[in-house]
């Protein structure tokens, strides 16, 4: 969802289009989509790869480069992760990033124009039990959300690169006296599949992920397995956060949570540099980065300057998990990683 605001934005400001390679999770989710798919079969091939050889910052600047000298375009390439870039002015564009990092990004991106015009749910969502189940429910219960899976797996966190600390359940529990709400009333989102910290998760279906268009779509009852949780978030009183895109996300588009954040002072990544789970504290407010050592988040009607520039956009869009859940980008961000 990052790289798509970021485009989305980008677009609109300028009034270019925003082309992605393929369709994604949010053909589905929301009802205003603000893209178009490329329409050039060479070009949505050579980017939607995922052969190593292929699957490269250099592999698809070259596939940019073909579809130029093919067509007379003039794509160049954008570095979203540099301040002095990433709103300067440039005509046409292409981006490799996650689009999540870089203070700048989201101090160019109109926090309104994100809830109001592009992140609008869609019928289909609208339509789904557990849609209408909460929004009856909305701004009534108060739900923790605990991040686990890939960043609770010492086995994948020693051969992959991982940026996420297991924050600890008593960080939440602290939370909770801390602003004065009852422990015992307190809903719970995770994907703790393995139930250690959370077993009373209820079993749910799980879904495939392929890449280029991300969540195995599970049919209009459930459309994604991670929607639920997503939706319960969304319609909460309150929301503890967790240090995770997901419920930053959830937080961001609520129409009715207060949001309580965890204020990210150092990094231990679990089975690789310890097997602690780090106490944070939390904090009124989802304006902390869920990653470590990023800076905290404020859109343009936050920041006293608006950011100005550019005036055209070609997206090769490829989202972590989350909403949205196209591949991460390799090597467009300095502090991209596997992004939840």
């Amino acid at each position: 969802m990052h790289q798509y605001a970021y485009a989305a934005q980008y677009a609109k400001k300028f009034y270019v289009p925003c082309l992605l390679p393929s369709d994604w999770e949010g053909s589905r989710l929301f009802a205003r989509p603000r893209h178009q798919v490329v329409e050039d079969d060479r070009l949505r091939l050579l980017l939607n790869q995922t052969q190593p050889e292929l699957d490269n910052f250099s592999a698809r600047s070259r596939a940019i480069d073909d579809y130029n000298a093919r067509t007379g375009a003039a794509f160049e390439c954008l570095n979203p992760d540099n301040p002095f870039e990433n709103w300067a002015g440039k005509r046409a564009v292409f981006i490799d990033s996650l689009c999540a990092y870089q203070p700048s990004i989201f101090q160019g991106i109109s926090a309104r124009f994100l809830r109001e015009e592009v992140f609008v749910f869609s019928d289909e969502v609208r339509n789904t039990a557990f849609f209408r189940e909460y929004s009856a429910r909305r701004g009534t219960y108060d739900v923790a959300h605990l991040r686990r899976d890939d960043i609770s797996d010492p086995s994948f966190n020693r051969t992959n690169v991982q940026g996420y600390s297991v924050m600890s359940k008593e960080s939440y529990f602290k939370a909770f006296h801390k602003f004065g709400f009852d422990a015992a009333k307190i809903e719970w989102v995770s994907d703790d599949y393995l139930g250690k910290w959370h077993p009373e998760r209820e079993a749910a279906p799980r879904g495939g992920w392929s890449y280029p268009v991300g969540s195995e779509y599970l049919g209009p009852e459930r459309i994604f397995d991670w929607l639920p949780d997503f939706i319960k978030l969304y319609f909460a009183r309150t929301i503890f956060r967790a240090n995770s895109s997901f419920s930053w996300w959830a937080a961001f588009l609520s129409p009715t949570a207060k949001v309580y954040s965890p204020v990210l002072h150092r990094q231990e990544i679990y089975g690789r540099d310890s097997y602690e789970e780090v106490d944070y504290e939390f904090v009124e407010g989802n304006y902390p980065h869920w990653m470590f050592g990023c800076a905290d988040i404020r859109f343009a009607e936050e920041v006293a300057t608006p950011i100005r520039g550019l005036r055209g956009f070609f997206s090769r869009s490829r989202f972590a998990n989350a909403v949205a859940k196209l591949a991460p980008a390799r090597g467009g961000c300095p502090c991209a990683q596997r992004a939840d």
